[in-house]
């Protein structure tokens, strides 16, 4: 089978690339597998991080020393934004070392949000850089209502390290008010300098009459860097992080649902959103961006999947005006499909639409993909002589999709489809019908199959997996986010946050997953 996505070589960008249409030949699956074997070898990009820094980091100015303490007391607070960071860690490193930034600035989204790509902050900055809505449109990022490109990784990382290479430009290389106006804006930094011009003060930051807020941002990104340095005076173990591409970008070509993806990647639909936390709904935007980010060692599975999946399986939507006398019930049934899955769509709390307003709508030319998303739901698993799942894929008319616990298998001399199925302990009917294969014969030697070993799985689901002390919530009726949040001694942002809920709008019977283990 050859697939519809193609791989780019390694360049200093950080993330491997994958274009549409074009043939992922041999070679590049080799290239592929080398990639991801230099990502499971690769050393622990901390330690390379460490040695990079430039700036001097202050590291005996009191107001340095009151960030160091902050930190020190709270480890917890690190530990989860490098957690949050591990994905996104050398990307980011490679496009700081690409614009000659200083590495410092590796650590400025860790001050900014936490590495959190949902964080909004009450001004209404969001993503992991913290872009207010202009600053970011202004440096090219989409935003509108599919797509928010301050909360996607790759579009803000670019912006804001652009937005920083004017700021150093504009201080002439002074990094600590570059910094600073990242914080406050250049036009702040630059008043309190010429304040300090005309009473005959020093312009350096640490004179400077700035708001308490950006007199804390500074010190606190460079106690950060002092923390990273000097591991052996500051002894907090951050998680071991490679220093090779962790992530891929693939070019789908069109609008896709993103569970339906996450299942092609074999994924759960919750770790393709925390890859990709710029699509506001359960699609990607369809006058695009088109792009996917997937693991590098997911991309295979979705090549293969993705090259089965016909045209016509691609989700299609329309934009409806709604009208006097609609409701979602009615709206629901004359578009076939069903009034959880509209609110589900277009983010709403309830039934209730107003004229006037638009709504999307999805429009599925076959039943195929609701099958697929209903199994991941729970993707069943069965024992090799359960006749019944035999049976499923006996009658399916349709491509069967690479599914969580198959095998994808490289044919080697002396191969046939038996002696491969005795392999796995499976029927052999079950990897002719996997590889739609009509007859035995000879299998051209280096010629991919799909073995569907779940069937020899043990039968288990794909859950959030809680940590010890969090707690599962069932929402009653009343129950907003912020109830549950204080409820609770958290903040709404961090039950958003482990929910991946792009509103605090939430039903009765409900289950949130309260992230009360600390």
């Amino acid at each position: 089978m050859i697939s519809s996505i193609a791989f780019a070589s390694p360049n200093i960008e950080g993330i491997q690339v994958y274009q549409k249409n074009l043939a992922f030949s041999q070679a590049r699956r080799q290239s592929l597998a080398e990639d991801i074997y230099r990502f499971h070898n690769a050393d622990n990009i901390w330690d390379l991080l460490r040695s990079e820094f430039t700036l001097h980091h202050y590291e005996n100015n009191p107001e340095v020393q009151v960030q160091l303490n902050f930190f020190m007391n709270n480890p917890n607070f690190l530990l989860h934004s490098a957690e949050r960071a591990a994905p996104y860690l050398y990307y980011i490193s490679q496009q700081v070392k690409k614009r000659h930034l200083p590495v410092e600035m590796v650590l400025l989204p860790m001050v900014e949000s936490a590495y959190n790509p949902f964080a909004y902050s009450t001004a209404g900055a969001g993503g992991i850089w913290q872009m207010m809505p202009d600053t970011a449109s202004g440096f090219g990022v989409k935003q509108n209502w599919w797509y928010d490109g301050r909360r996607d990784v790759i579009a803000s990382t670019k912006a804001a390290l652009d937005y920083l290479v004017y700021l150093g430009g504009f201080f002439n290389g002074n990094w600590l008010l570059a910094l600073a106006a990242y914080n406050t804006g250049e036009g702040n930094v630059l008043t309190a300098i010429r304040k300090n011009i005309r009473d005959g003060r020093s312009t350096d930051f640490w004179s400077l009459p700035l708001s308490q807020q950006t007199r804390d941002y500074v010190p606190r990104l460079l106690a950060l860097a002092i923390i990273i340095a000097n591991p052996e005076r500051y002894p907090i173990n951050f998680p071991s992080v490679h220093n090779a591409p962790y992530l891929a970008q693939v070019d789908v070509g069109g609008q896709i649902d993103l569970p339906h993806a996450a299942y092609l990647a074999g994924l759960s639909t919750q770790d393709l959103k925390l890859l990709n936390p710029g699509y506001n709904h359960t699609a990607t935007d369809p006058n695009g961006p088109f792009k996917l980010i997937l693991p590098i060692q997911n991309v295979e599975q979705f090549t293969e999947n993705f090259s089965r999946s016909p045209l016509f399986q691609r989700m299609q939507s329309s934009q409806y005006t709604v009208r006097s006398g609609d409701t979602l019930v009615a709206l629901a049934k004359r578009f076939k499909t069903t009034p959880p899955a509209l609110r589900r769509m277009n983010a709403l709390s309830s039934n209730t639409i107003r004229p006037g307003s638009h709504l999307r709508i999805q429009k599925l030319n076959t039943n195929l993909t609701q099958r697929i998303l209903a199994s991941e739901k729970t993707h069943p698993t069965f024992s090799s002589n359960n006749n019944a799942a035999l049976a499923m894929l006996e009658n399916t008319h349709e491509p069967y999709f690479m599914q969580p616990g198959d095998t994808l298998y490289m044919v080697r001399a002396g191969d046939n489809v038996k002696r491969i199925s005795d392999k796995f302990h499976l029927p052999v009917k079950a990897v002719l019908i996997a590889n739609q294969i009509r007859r035995i014969g000879p299998l051209p030697v280096g010629s991919k199959l799909i073995v569907p070993t779940h069937l020899t799985s043990i039968s288990r689901t794909q859950k959030y997996q809680l940590a010890p002390g969090d707690t599962v919530y069932v929402v009653r009726q009343g129950d907003t986010v912020e109830k549950i949040a204080r409820r609770f001694h958290l903040t709404a942002p961090e039950i958003r946050l482990a929910n991946l809920l792009s509103t605090n709008a939430v039903q009765e019977g409900d289950r949130l997953v309260i992230p009360t283990h600390g």
